[in-house]
């Protein structure tokens, strides 16, 4: 494909739907039955550490009643707790319990290895394009992630 065929419409297109693809497919075959979101809110909270319910729902696009049966949910499986926010003692704050951060250790370990099951079947040189493509797509990542905080 030379620079002047180059539709940026279609390569964005496809981007977005391969990776949204591959994220619901890694979370099919990873998730133990868990849904995206419970993984999602699992990773934020061990990548933030501790958060505000109304907060987690913000960041995942649910309604807080949704996150609330969430979170209920991920504590009575002993993934979460809660504890007092020592800024407002009206709100709580949920953090990952050791057992939580072993599950989200595992879910990752899990898609890793589906990937790797995939990628194994790649010539080498299909492997280092990926590769070449990982700096890439972490940097769109960054990009979008600074306009949503703007």
């Amino acid at each position: 494909m030379s620079a002047e065929s180059l539709d940026t419409q279609t390569v964005a297109t496809d981007l977005a739907l391969a990776s949204g693809t591959m994220s619901r497919l890694l979370g099919q075959a990873a998730g133990q039955g868990r849904s995206v979101t419970a993984w999602r809110v699992l990773s934020s909270l061990e990548r933030l550490g501790a958060q505000r319910v109304g907060d987690l729902a913000v960041e995942q696009r649910v309604a807080q009643p949704t996150m609330t049966g969430l979170i209920m949910r991920l504590e009575n499986d002993q993934l979460v707790q809660r504890q007092s926010d020592p800024k407002d003692g009206r709100a709580s704050l949920v953090s990952l319990t050791e057992s939580g951060l072993q599950e989200i250790r595992g879910y990752r370990s899990r898609a890793i290895n589906v990937l790797l099951s995939g990628i194994s079947d790649f010539s080498q040189e299909e492997q280092l394009a990926l590769a070449r493509v990982v700096p890439l797509l972490q940097h769109i990542n960054e990009q979008i992630a600074a306009g949503l905080d703007g």
